[in-house]
């Protein structure tokens, strides 16, 4: 039985109840909402916290329509058989495996044995190389990784929240970026801004057709456009200062392009980024990450962008507190808005000097959807 808003449950027990009901994946392919409701809980449990108290309760019954939502999206997968193995990084393998045969089944019944296996950290630290360039799942498996820790960091939360996200990655297994496999740490010659001014630069393309994520990137792959913006200044630059130079270019698309892409566009330009890096530490390859995280601000800039990106641009004074951003956010129906808001105060707190630029981003999708509200019914 699903939840109220009103009964008499902690935060971390309703999270818990809807999680419960998001373990499951649907039979038929995800759609936006399906896909995103791991990470919408994900990140309306982690605002919870910050919101004003005269929120909480709408923050706590968009969790509650969370769950309603996610169990009217269609039919559930059966339960799929029990599964075995001798340790966790042999179900992690078997996972990888079955993800690359495209065998849904398979995927389920080993996802849902790993999901309660191994605990949150150890599921990022064992699927992050198998996640990280993959762009099936809307390239959203990465987030999931990263923000599960933080919400379920005793294994709170059920771990099957992987089923679903992992079954989607088994549909397209094709999907990944590829271009960067060859590239290794050379050394630290090149100072971070190059990474910033190499995005910047990136050369406009338009839209491949689509505004979805694969064809985006596939586009800035398969162009060369990637390569040639990156391959130069991304093995020669600190990991750490180029991941932070990513997300300052993520975040100054919000502020200085247009909002005609804000709410699907640039949000992404961050969350997706941000997400790579923030389980860069899982991964083998410490080049991997930062170079499939450039390229995603990379594509969405070639392919949504209409003008250069301008280092040093005067930010906008924030007209809101940080805990009415907060709480518009939580109590507001749109996912994206939600991961956003989040992806901005962490950047925040990751980069200090710069939490002027991340919070007027976060104010700016804000207003975006304050300003596209639709009219009320009579």
């Amino acid at each position: 039985m699903l939840p109220t808003p009103t009964e008499d449950l902690s935060d971390a027990q309703l999270v818990a109840a809807v999680a419960d009901e998001l373990r499951r994946p649907r039979i038929d392919p995800a759609d936006s909402f399906v896909l995103h409701a791991p990470l919408e809980l994900a990140s309306r449990a982690a605002l919870l916290p910050r919101v004003a108290p005269a929120g909480r309760v709408q923050a706590r019954r968009r969790l509650v329509e969370l769950a309603s939502g996610y169990e009217a999206a269609g039919a559930p997968v059966p339960d799929p058989p029990s599964r075995h193995f001798t340790a966790t990084p042999d179900a992690a393998r078997r996972l990888r495996e079955a993800i690359d045969a495209g065998d849904l089944d398979e995927v389920d019944a080993v996802a849902r044995r790993l999901g309660r296996a191994a605990s949150p950290t150890q599921l990022r630290r064992l699927l992050a190389d198998t996640v990280v360039a993959r762009l099936a799942a809307a390239a959203h498996a990465p987030i999931f990784l990263y923000q599960l820790p933080r919400i379920s960091p005793r294994g709170e939360l059920t771990g099957e929240l992987l089923r679903p996200l992992a079954r989607e990655l088994a549909r397209d297994p094709e999907w990944r970026l590829s271009w960067h496999d060859e590239l290794r740490p050379r050394d630290s010659s090149v100072p971070a801004d190059e990474v910033f001014d190499a995005i910047a630069a990136t050369p406009r393309t338009g839209l491949p057709g689509s505004g979805f994520i694969c064809p985006v990137m596939s586009q800035a792959q398969d162009s060369g456009i990637a390569a040639d913006q990156l391959a130069g200044v991304i093995e020669h630059v600190d990991p750490h200062e180029a991941a932070l130079a990513v997300t300052r270019a993520a975040a100054s698309s919000m502020l200085q392009e247009p909002s005609d892409w804000a709410p699907y566009g640039w949000s992404h330009c961050l969350t997706l980024p941000q997400a790579v890096l923030g389980i860069a530490d899982a991964c083998s390859n410490p080049t991997a990450p930062v170079a499939v995280a450039a390229t995603f601000v990379v594509g969405f800039r070639a392919a949504m962008a209409e003008r250069p990106l301008v280092a040093g641009t005067e930010l906008p004074e924030l007209t809101s507190t940080v805990t009415d951003i907060v709480t518009y956010a939580a109590t507001h129906h749109d996912a994206h808005l939600v991961k956003y808001t989040l992806a901005c105060l962490d950047a925040a707190a990751a980069d200090p000097s710069h939490a002027a630029l991340y919070l007027a981003a976060a104010e700016r999708l804000g207003t975006y959807w304050r300003e596209h509200a639709p009219a009320p019914t009579a």
